[in-house]
């Protein structure tokens, strides 16, 4: 049986792989925002809540720039994120009870929980912490060039949104985007 080759013959396309697709790309992003906005010890994020915030804002930068516009009694004019693209999405969340979630929340701690870079201690409320393996693998990945946008988000939130619980930075997202989050109908994807 002969078989055709040459450029006659064109491979089937496939689709272009898309980040979001990657729960390795999940994980790095959750390892910069535990390592450079968690508190200590741990570092780490108390709370779901709290955790899903921080990772909006590290998603959006749109938002991230517009929180910092309308925080000028915690962020210094000179110190506020600006954004490349204000319309970037690193990663869509949808909206959900709460504000923005991303239902495989679960799947990306449990593939961090699996790989011994994180623990998350139950109760009320969770925490998740980083593992001193988890700490390292953060400090590898934020000297990494491809990873520098992310890395700046994280350094800009420190010292205001980090700071603020998670209850605080659900009300801040609900009245500073009430027509891309608040009034947006649930399971919804977010968009700036």
């Amino acid at each position: 049986m002969s078989h055709k080759i040459g450029i006659q013959v064109t491979p089937p396309l496939h689709r272009v792989w898309d980040p979001d697709d990657s729960v390795d790309f999940h994980a790095s992003r959750l390892l910069l925002l535990l390592n450079l906005c968690g508190d200590n010890p741990g570092p780490g994020i108390e709370g779901r809540t709290k955790f899903a915030k921080l990772d909006f804002f590290l998603r959006y930068p749109g938002f991230l720039e517009r929180a910092h516009a309308a925080l000028t009694d915690l962020v210094e004019r000179t110190d506020a994120f600006t954004a490349a693209d204000s319309a970037e999405i690193e990663a869509p969340m949808i909206r959900y009870r709460y504000g923005p979630w991303d239902h495989r929340y679960r799947q990306f701690l449990s593939f961090l929980t699996a790989r011994n870079l994180v623990t998350i201690t139950r109760g009320t409320p969770e925490r998740v912490k980083l593992r001193p393996a988890g700490k390292a693998a953060a400090g590898r990945l934020a000297e990494l060039e491809h990873f520098q946008p992310l890395v700046q988000r994280c350094r800009a939130m420190q010292g205001n949104l980090a700071q603020m619980s998670g209850t605080d930075l659900k009300n801040l997202i609900y009245a500073l985007f009430p027509d891309e989050v608040g009034n947006a109908p649930f399971q919804q994807e977010i968009r700036p």
